[in-house]
C-alpha cells in the first residue's frame, strides 16, 4: 500500500532565491517534485446505468477510484459517499459504499414521492473532503415522476434572459501597453452557454475590437489595453437584449505570457514585460502531472522573444506553465491540454442488429490491446441517439482537472483543431494545488483522515455543563445487534474524536457512551459523515416537455415489472461480509442452549461459567474473571458487553437480564488492552434478537439512527434459454436489460457476455466504461433494436 504523507514544508519562500535576482531552479524543482509525489489526492468517476430515470426505479452505479495525477486505480480509501442533490443542494438520497481495489458498486432507489426535475449525483471520499467540494465528482441526472400530477407552470421560473460574461486574460492579468489574449465565457442564469456578439468601445465609442464565441459560449481574442483609456464592452445575446459590462482591471506594470501552437510539434511561449528592472530574471517551469518537463531562466533582455517547447515532452492531458519572478512568486499561469494518446480502443458488437422479445443477445468486447481491463456495462432503452456528454475518459482527463462545470465535455476530446479546447484551458482554472502550499506559506489543512480500513465515525467530546471541548477523554461506540460491534476512542485537540469501524454492514443504529463512573459530565456529539460544503455545480436544465407517449409507456413497463418481479428486484448479492469483533476469537464460548436453562442469570453464571465469580455485597453484584495466566480472579470487574453495548457497572445490569433471551456468552478470561483501555477480562453476552434483551440504556447514552455501509443488490436479468418452468411466460417489461459493474477481460483483452431482451420494443444502447491497472481508459457504445412483436399498448 502506498504510504500517504502530507508534506508540510517549513522553509520560507525566500530561500528559493540564491540572491535577490535569481531563482534557485534546482530547489524549485525539488519542492514541486516532493509535493506532487507526497501529497496524495484521489479522483472519482461514477458510471450509472443511464442518465434519465422514473420515480420508483433504481439507480445502479459503479465507482472508479483513481490517483489524481496518473489515473491509476488506487486502494486507499475504503468508503465512498453518494448523494443525490436537488437544485437547492438539498440531499434527497444519501448512502455509503465500500471501495475495494479501486472500485465499488451500489444502488439508489428513487422513492415514488420524489419530484420531477434535474438532480446532481455527487460522490467523494472522506480524504477528498480536505481539498474542497470542487474536487468531488458531479453528474447530472433527470427524474420524471409519472405517478403524481405536477404542474411546472406553477413553479417559480428562472429568468433565462439574465446573462453573465466573464473575461480571463491569458496568464492572469491585463498590463498597460502589452498585447494579451483574452478568453471569455458567457452563460445564462442556469449556467448554460450563450451565443452572442460583442464589441469593445473606447471613450469616443469607437469600436476597438469585435468578438464572439467559438464553441459553447467560450472564445478568445487579442487585445492591447491602455490604462489611461476607458473601455466599455457591449454584449448582444442571440435572442436577448443588449447589455454592457467591463473588462478586468488594467495594471500599469507587469508581465504577460502567451502560448501558441504554431507548429504541430512545438508550442511557442512568448513573455512580455514593461517592468523597469534591467537585471530582472524570470523562471518558466512546465510540468505535466507529476513530471517536470522543463525549467528555463529568461532575462529581461530576452522578453519579447518566442521560446519553443516540444509537444512530445508534454504528458497526456493538462500541462501547467508557470512563470516565476526573481523573488520566487508565481506571477503568470497557463494551462495546455494534449489529447491523451494512450487510450484503450474498445470495440463492442452484438451478434446481430435486430432481436425479438425474450431473445438471447450475444455481446463481444475487445479492449484493442492484449491487456486485462476492468469494465462496467449497461444496456438500456433510449429514445435518442447515444449520449456522449461524459465518459470515464472525458471525466478523468478533463472535467476532474478543471474548475466549474464543462458543457458537453466529451466534445473537446474530438476537437478537430484544438482551438476550442485551448479556450477551455483559459476559462477554467487549475485546481489541484496552490503554490502557497508548496512553498510552505499555507500548509494544507487536513481535517478528515483517510478511511484506510473502513468507515470512520467522527464527533466532538464536550463538557455537558460548560459546552467546552474536552481532550483526552474516553468514549465508547457500539453497533448493537446479533454480531454487535464495540469500539473505543479518546478525544484529541478541540475535542475531536474518531471511531475506526470495520465491516460495518449491518445495523442502522449506533450508541455512544462515556463511563459515568469516571466523569459524569462528558458527552459526545456525532457528526454527519456527509459533506456540508458545496461547489458551484448547477443542475442541467430540466426538459419539462419530453415525449409523453414514451414516458407513459416506460411508466407502465416499470409498474408492471415492479409488480411481477418485486422479489427479484430486491435480491441482495450473497456475498459474505465477515462480522468483526475487536477481540477476534474468544477463548471460550458458552452457548446457553447446550446447558440446563436456569431462570436467573446469577444461576447461569454460578452453575456452569466457572471462569466468572459472582459475589453479592450490600445488595450489589460483583463479577470477577479468572485470569488463566496467573491462576486467580481479577481485582476489577471485566468489560461486560451486551450485544456490543458496554454495561458500566460491576455486574448488576447483566444479573438482572433474562437468561432465556441470551443465546451465547463469549469470554476472554485474561487482561486485555484495547486502545487506551485496559480490562481485567471480557464477558460478551449476545441475545437472540440483538435487541439488548430488554436492557434499558442510561439517560446519558447517545442513541442515533446511523446508516451502515450499503450491501450490494443483485441486478435482475432473467435467462430464458432452456426454461421449462413456465417462467418465460411471465411478463417482462424491463427497460434496463443489463447492468454489471465489475467485469474483467481476459489477458487478450477480450470478453463475451449474454443477456435476454424484454418485451419492450425500441432502440437499446450498450454503454461500456473501462480502466486498466496502469490507468489506461476506454469507452465504447453500440445500439441494437428489439422488434417483432407489438409494443406495449396504451388504451
Amino acid at each position: 500500500m502506498r504510504k500517504i504523507t502530507i508534506l508540510f514544508l517549513c522553509l520560507q519562500v525566500c530561500i528559493i532565491c540564491l540572491h535577490a535576482q535569481t531563482v534557485d531552479t534546482s530547489l524549485l524543482k525539488k519542492r514541486l517534485t516532493d509535493y506532487l509525489q507526497n501529497n496524495f489526492q484521489e479522483k472519482l468517476y461514477v458510471h450509472t446505468d443511464k442518465n434519465t430515470y422514473l420515480a420508483g426505479e433504481i439507480i445502479w452505479f459503479k465507482i472508479y477510484n483513481t490517483e489524481a495525477y496518473t489515473n491509476r486505480p488506487v486502494n486507499i480509501s475504503k468508503v465512498a459517499y453518494i448523494e443525490l442533490l436537488d437544485n437547492q443542494n438539498k440531499p434527497i438520497l444519501q448512502t455509503k459504499v465500500t471501495l475495494k481495489e479501486g472500485g465499488g458498486e451500489g444502488t439508489l432507489y428513487l422513492p415514488v414521492s420524489i419530484n420531477s426535475g434535474s438532480y446532481v449525483l455527487r460522490t467523494y471520499t472522506s480524504w477528498m473532503k480536505n481539498f474542497g467540494a470542487d474536487y468531488y465528482y458531479h453528474k447530472d441526472l433527470s427524474v420524471y415522476n409519472t405517478l403524481k400530477e405536477e404542474n411546472f407552470n406553477e413553479e417559480k421560473k428562472v429568468d433565462d434572459n439574465i446573462y453573465r460574461v466573464h473575461f480571463f486574460p491569458e496568464g492572469g492579468n491585463l498590463v498597460d501597453g502589452l498585447t494579451s489574449r483574452i478568453a471569455f465565457r458567457a452563460v445564462d442564469r442556469r449556467g448554460k452557454s450563450v451565443e452572442f456578439e460583442g464589441v469593445i468601445l473606447n471613450h469616443n465609442n469607437d469600436t476597438i475590437s469585435k468578438f464572439s464565441p467559438l464553441k459553447f459560449g467560450i472564445g478568445s481574442f487579442y487585445f492591447c489595453p491602455y490604462k489611461a483609456e476607458k473601455y466599455k464592452v457591449l454584449i448582444k445575446p442571440k435572442g436577448g437584449n443588449e447589455f454592457s459590462t467591463t473588462l478586468p482591471p488594467i495594471f500599469e506594470k507587469g508581465t504577460v505570457i502567451s502560448i501558441k501552437r504554431k507548429d504541430p510539434a512545438y508550442l511557442s511561449v512568448l513573455l512580455q514585460s514593461n517592468l523597469v528592472q534591467p537585471d530582472e530574471k524570470y523562471t518558466l517551469l512546465v510540468h505535466s502531472g507529476q513530471k517536470i518537463v522543463c525549467v528555463k531562466t529568461i532575462s529581461k533582455e530576452d522578453t519579447g522573444k518566442e521560446y519553443p517547447v516540444a509537444v512530445s515532452l508534454l504528458g497526456d492531458g493538462i500541462s501547467h506553465f508557470t512563470l516565476f519572478s526573481s523573488k520566487g512568486t508565481a506571477i503568470c499561469q497557463r494551462l495546455y491540454f494534449k489529447k491523451p494518446a494512450n487510450l484503450l480502443n474498445i470495440r463492442t458488437e452484438t451478434d446481430k442488429q435486430d432481436y425479438v422479445p425474450k431473445e438471447k443477445v450475444q455481446l463481444n468486447i475487445h479492449a484493442g490491446l492484449p491487456v486485462k481491463t476492468n469494465y462496467s456495462i449497461s444496456v438500456y432503452q433510449t429514445d435518442s441517439d447515444i449520449n456522449e456528454e461524459e465518459s470515464i475518459i472525458s471525466s478523468l482527463w478533463l472535467s476532474s482537472e478543471l474548475k466549474g462545470k464543462i458543457e458537453n465535455v466529451a466534445w473537446y476530446l474530438k476537437d478537430p483543431t484544438g482551438d476550442a479546447t485551448d479556450n477551455l484551458m483559459l476559462t477554467h482554472g487549475w485546481r489541484r494545488f496552490k503554490w502557497e502550499n508548496i512553498f510552505g506559506q499555507e500548509p494544507p489543512s487536513i481535517n478528515y483522515p483517510p478511511e484506510l480500513e473502513g468507515h470512520i465515525i467522527s464527533g466532538r467530546m464536550y463538557n455537558s455543563l460548560t459546552g467546552d471541548a474536552v481532550e483526552n477523554g474516553q468514549a465508547y461506540l457500539s453497533i448493537p445487534g446479533q454480531h454487535g460491534q464495540f469500539y473505543t476512542s479518546s478525544s484529541h485537540k478541540g475535542g475531536k474524536i474518531n471511531f475506526f469501524t470495520r465491516n460495518f454492514y449491518s445495523g442502522n443504529e449506533i450508541i455512544v457512551q462515556t463511563d459515568a463512573r469516571t466523569d459524569s459530565l462528558l458527552q459526545v456529539a456525532i457528526y454527519s459523515p456527509f459533506s456540508d460544503e458545496f461547489s458551484a455545480w448547477y443542475p442541467a436544465q430540466f426538459n419539462e416537455q419530453p415525449s409523453q407517449k414514451g414516458l407513459l409507456e416506460r411508466s407502465i413497463a416499470m409498474q408492471v415489472n415492479n409488480a411481477f418481479q418485486a422479489r427479484q428486484l430486491n435480491n441482495q448479492k450473497l456475498t459474505s461480509q465477515p462480522s468483526f469483533s475487536f477481540y477476534h476469537q474468544p477463548d471460550k464460548v458458552y452457548k446457553l442452549d447446550d446447558y440446563v436453562r436456569f431462570t436467573t442469570m446469577e444461576e447461569v453464571l454460578r452453575e456452569y461459567v466457572t471462569e466468572i465469580s459472582v459475589s453479592l455485597r450490600k445488595k450489589n453484584y460483583y463479577l470477577r474473571v479468572l485470569d488463566n495466566k496467573v491462576g486467580q480472579f481479577g481485582e476489577r470487574a471485566p468489560l461486560i458487553l451486551l450485544d456490543g453495548v458496554p454495561l458500566f457497572d460491576d455486574g448488576n445490569a447483566i444479573i438482572k437480564t433474562d437468561p432465556i433471551k441470551i443465546q451465547r456468552l463469549e469470554l476472554i478470561p485474561t487482561a486485555y488492552t484495547y486502545g487506551k483501555n485496559s480490562f481485567s477480562g471480557i464477558a460478551s453476552f449476545y441475545s437472540y434478537k440483538g435487541d439488548l434483551a430488554g436492557y434499558q440504556l442510561p439517560a446519558t447514552a447517545l442513541v442515533l439512527d446511523y446508516e451502515s455501509l450499503q450491501t450490494n443488490r443483485e441486478f435482475y436479468s432473467p435467462m430464458y434459454e432452456g426454461d421449462h418452468t413456465g417462467f418465460s411466460r411471465s411478463p417482462d417489461y424491463r427497460t434496463t436489460l443489463l447492468w454489471s459493474g465489475t467485469n474483467v477481460t481476459d489477458a487478450r483483452g477480450q470478453a463475451t457476455m449474454s443477456f435476454f431482451t424484454s418485451e419492450v420494443k425500441g432502440k437499446y444502447v450498450v454503454d461500456i466504461q473501462s480502466i486498466t491497472a496502469d490507468g489506461k481508459l476506454g469507452t465504447a457504445s453500440t445500439t441494437f433494436n428489439v422488434t417483432g412483436k407489438e409494443p406495449i399498448k396504451i388504451n
